[in-house]
């Protein structure tokens, strides 16, 4: 069963969303919200798998709350707006919002895309599983060849898969990331020139924001990955071996209260530090 929060500012609206999930979908509904800043707070707190949210909310666009849930975790969105503005849309598109419900709300519209978000769900879960089985697969293979030279690259991606990122869509990102800052060879650099290496365009702003948002939500699966490890148990060899060395310990340290319910605040993650704390790893590994 697949939890679904509805955000919009009619209440008219939301209630009749809460009354159809209620009669076709039993126990998915999880909360509402009529302002961003609600939606923000209850979102990133409960973790619903699907969030019906309104492109246009009092305190703030549809595309700000998005973008702030994102940060900490990727539910499936569908957008819901009476604005058929291209521009609009393109910006849905590029944070990675793919279903859409127009206003005035339709109950078979509704329906369908909710069926098919909860397809999509079912298909990423089983992509994941498998992903994970061939990734194992790999590896036993590669520790089973371990007399051929490993690449940087390779050690790159046995570090990234102790921490649980390896299968991230903006993984791949990532690595090339860091081979781009290794090739500096210790020049000083601005993050801005390298997420411009990385793209086809670097004067398309739209492909700069993708690439440093897909760079900044893997990081910070590998930031929560840590912090749980830390909260179930602090002499994980994983989270012995890196955590200090590859985050700010102090930030670590909220997120590890954030989860034990101790504290609101959570921690915040350092791109530049994770890149080059990566890079002091990768050159201290002797095979």
């Amino acid at each position: 069963m697949h939890s679904i929060y509805v955000v919009d500012d009619d209440i008219s609206i939301v209630n009749v969303l809460n009354n159809l999930i209620d009669e076709h979908y039993p126990g998915s509904f999880t909360g509402m919200a009529t302002t961003g800043n609600k939606a923000i707070e209850e979102i990133i707190k409960l973790k619903p798998d699907i969030v019906l949210l309104d492109y246009l909310l009092p305190d703030k666009d549809g595309l700000e709350v998005i973008r702030e849930i994102q940060s900490v975790y990727l539910p499936v969105i569908i957008m819901i707006s009476e604005v058929s503005d291209k521009n609009m849309i393109a910006k849905a598109y590029n944070n990675h919002i793919e279903f859409f419900i127009n206003k005035p709300i339709n109950v078979i519209e509704v329906m369908a895309v909710i069926n098919k978000a909860k397809k999509y769900l079912m298909m990423e879960n089983t992509i994941d599983y498998f992903r994970e089985a061939f990734t194992n697969l790999n590896y036993l293979s590669t520790f089973e060849s371990r007399k051929r030279p490993i690449s940087r690259h390779e050690k790159i991606k046995r570090l990234y898969s102790k921490l649980g990122i390896i299968g991230e869509s903006g993984c791949e990102d990532l690595i090339n990331a860091l081979m781009w800052v290794l090739e500096l060879n210790g020049n000083k650099y601005r993050l801005s020139d390298m997420y411009k290496s990385l793209v086809e365009n670097p004067e398309d702003k739209s492909q700069l924001y993708a690439i440093e948002q897909r760079i900044r939500r893997t990081i910070t699966k590998a930031f929560n990955t840590m912090a749980s490890l830390g909260v179930e148990d602090y002499l994980n060899p994983v989270f012995e071996n890196y955590s200090a060395q590859i985050f700010d310990f102090n930030e670590l340290r909220k997120q590890m209260n954030y989860l034990k319910g101790r504290s609101q605040e959570q921690g915040k993650i350092n791109i530049r530090k994770f890149i080059e704390s990566s890079i002091v790893i990768l050159n201290n590994v002797c095979e």
